[in-house]
This record gives structure tokens, sequence and C-alpha cells, in this order.
């Protein structure tokens, strides 16, 4: 039972956590389908739909693992059945672990990498995600946001996954790996469930698979923290093939081999996001606060809805590296509400869509009689538009590190 359904776990988490998150397609989605199916009839009595997402926590993925432990069940009691005289499967249990060693190598490597290179939460400091208001803010995007905004802690605990995965690579080093995995793991769960991250069912499986593979060390473990006398020596068991050269020579060039091919592939892509993510493209690009804004050239009032006035904009235009293209538009009106378009510049003409399949666009005109002023003419509601705008320069600009910090006013406290 346990073979089957963590080789078949270690399958799909490890290509959901890598091949997924690069190309949107789910591999084996046949028999995905299959079983899905199987656990939306157990817990659901009907069918669920397969749809595509970023996250993992959708109704049918909680329906595919219910299905596959059914399916395992089955395979075991078969297997069991016509396999009933061989004493254990000992060996086939220590591959197990090698591959799952190996998977979640790959993994935490491959996240980490994202965030050494800080591009996983990375855009979450372009301009048109400043102006959303705090209350206004999920949990999820005041997570991405809060990684975002420091660069240095990114880094810190990019690097700890990456190491993680490096170290259990190797024989020698696999235990500190397995360990220092099972503590960033659980971090990342616990980040995941109390901040409503949609990779819950995935980080989870992460987090038990980093704790099953140190299964050979609990009993040690257990008697450090109950006081049980000492440890004792852990003979690990064989894998299957552990005998055959070949496939030793195979194993270590495959350790090495894989991931260091899937840096050499996601590596330049994350350079290449992170100078996107930090080239603007053109002076449009920044947050801007209005100083005037007329609706058919009266000036407009804080109550008016329609449209109501933008008291602030925020434009990111980020195409300067081609492929990595972020362009965006936010407006923000008095009450706070915040509205992101799709935005297409063509010299001086901006179009805005709500929706990407808006037809035709509101097209607004943009003048710059310096790089820190902005003035936007056009039609938006069907009603003549005229705003004037100056850079605004946000307030975490001026945020550093600092050993010795300025006194802070009492009342400025709570």
């Amino acid at each position: 039972m346990v073979v089957v359904t963590g080789g078949v776990t270690l399958l799909v988490t490890v290509s959901a956590s890598v091949v997924h998150a690069g190309v949107g397609q789910y591999p084996l989605e046949p028999a995905i389908w299959l079983l899905a199916q199987i656990g939306s009839y157990v817990a659901l009595g009907r069918g669920v739909e397969i749809t595509k997402s970023a996250g993992s926590d959708m109704l049918w993925t909680w329906c595919f693992c219910l299905g596959w432990i059914v399916v395992a069940l089955l395979i075991t009691a078969v297997w069991t059945f016509l396999d009933r005289r061989r004493p254990n499967y000992r060996s086939l249990a220590a591959s197990l672990l090698v591959f799952a060693r190996f998977g979640l190598a790959l993994v935490l490597i491959y996240y980490g990498a994202g965030k050494v290179v800080p591009i996983q939460m990375g855009y979450m400091a372009l301009p048109h995600q400043q102006l959303q208001l705090v209350g206004d803010t999920s949990l999820f995007a005041t997570l991405w946001g809060f990684v975002a905004a420091s660069e240095p802690y990114s880094v810190a605990i990019g690097l700890v996954e990456f190491m993680s995965g490096v170290l259990l690579l190797w024989n020698r080093t696999w235990l500190l790996g397995a360990v220092c995995a099972v503590i960033s793991t659980v971090q990342v769960f616990l980040l995941n469930m109390t901040f409503d991250v949609p990779v819950k069912l995935v980080s989870a499986q992460l987090f038990l698979m980093a704790v099953a593979i140190t299964a050979p060390y609990w009993s040690n473990l257990a008697r450090v923290v109950f006081n049980r006398g000492g440890t004792r020596p852990v003979e690990l068991w064989t894998p299957l093939g552990a005998d055959r050269r070949w496939l030793r020579r195979t194993g270590v060039v495959a350790k090495s081999g894989v991931p260091a091919m899937m840096l050499a592939i996601t590596a330049p892509f994350g350079v290449m996001a992170y100078i996107a993510y930090h080239t603007p493209s053109s002076t449009l690009d920044g947050v801007w606060r209005a100083t005037s804004f007329t609706v058919d050239g009266r000036e407009s009032t804080l109550n008016q809805t329609s449209p109501s006035p933008w008291t602030n904009v925020a434009i990111t235009d980020r195409s300067s590296v081609p492929g990595f293209t972020h362009v965006k538009f936010v407006s923000q009106e008095p009450s706070g509400y915040t509205t992101k378009w799709h935005l297409e510049v063509d010299g001086d003409r901006l179009e805005l869509r709500e929706l990407q399949s808006d037809s035709p666009p509101n097209v607004l005109r943009v003048t710059q009689p310096d790089n820190d002023r902005l003035v936007l003419t056009g039609k938006l509601d069907g009603r003549q538009i005229e705003g004037t705008f100056e850079r605004r320069f946000m307030e975490r600009t001026n945020s550093k590190f600092r050993l010795i910090s300025p006194p802070i006013p009492l009342e400025s406290v709570g």
C-alpha cells in the first residue's frame, strides 16, 4: 500500500510542482481524469469536471487523491495475493525513498531558485500592484507582497530551499537536507494554509514526503526527545539494483545531470524575468497622483460616479525584454477602490480594457510636459475626461536596512 500510493503521489506531486508550473498542462491527463471520477463518485456520488488552474486545491484534485487511494487498495490486495510468499519489500521501499529524495530535491531546487533570483513573487513590486488598499488586499496577495517587498528575505528563504534540495542529492548529506526540507516545507505549508494560498494540497504532500524520507531515523529521534538512552546505528535497506555498477553510475549521472539541466533551462528565464521586472520601458512607468481631473470640461467632484475621478493611477510599462512584457494600468477612485486595466501602448495612445475581450477599448491620449508630470485626455464611459497627474514616490522607496533606527514617537505606536 505504501509503495503503490507513495510512488504515484511522488509522480503527481513532482510533475504538478515542476512541469505544470511551467507549461500549464497536466501529465498523464486521461489517467488523472479517470481517478478523479472514481474519487468523486465515492465521495459525492457524481462526476467532477477537470479544470486547468495554477493552484492545486480544486475539487477534482481532492477527488483524484481519494480515487487513487481506492485504486491503490485494490492493487495492494491483488498484489498481496499474487505475491504472498515474498517475506518483505524492503528493497522496493528503499528504492521508493531514493526516488522520493530525488523528486523532493528537484521541487526544492526549482522553487528555491525562483526565490534566490527573486521572480516568484517579484511581480508584486511592480507599479500596478502598489495602489491596492491594505484592507482590500487578499491574504494571498498580502503574503506575496510581503516577500516581494524585501529581496534579501526572498533570497534567504530561497537559499534554504535550494540548499535543502542540493543536500538531498548526495548520500553523505541527504539526512541534513531532509531535516532542512522538513523545516522549509512545514513553513510553506503553514503559510499556504493561513494565507489561503491555493497550493495547500501540493505543499502538504511535499511536507509529508520530507517527513517520510527521514523514517529510518525516527527511533533515534524519539530516544533523543524522550531521553531514552543513546542512539543506535542505522543500517539503511539496500535499494533495488544497488549491486549493479551500471545502474549506480546511471543514478550518479541522473542526480547531477537532471538538476543541472533544469537549472540551465530555468536560470536564464529567471534572470531575464528579473531584468524585465526592474527595467521601465518609458517614463510612463510609475505611480501618479492627480492634481486635477475634469469630466466634460467641469472639475470632477468626489461623489461623482460616472465616471468616478481617478485620484491615483499606476502604469507598469516593462516591455524592454522580449518575451517578458508586463504592461498594466490601474486607476484608483476617491473611495480607494482600484480597477485593473489591460493596457496597450502605441506612442501617445493608450488603449484600456477591463477585459481583454472588451471591444472597442477606452482610448486615452497621453502627454508628458516632463518626466514627472502626466496628462491623460480621452473618453471614459462615453464622457470626455482630462486628468493631470504628478509622479508619486512611494514611501517604501525610503525604507532601507538600518542597524540603528531613528526614534519612533510613542503616539504613533498602535
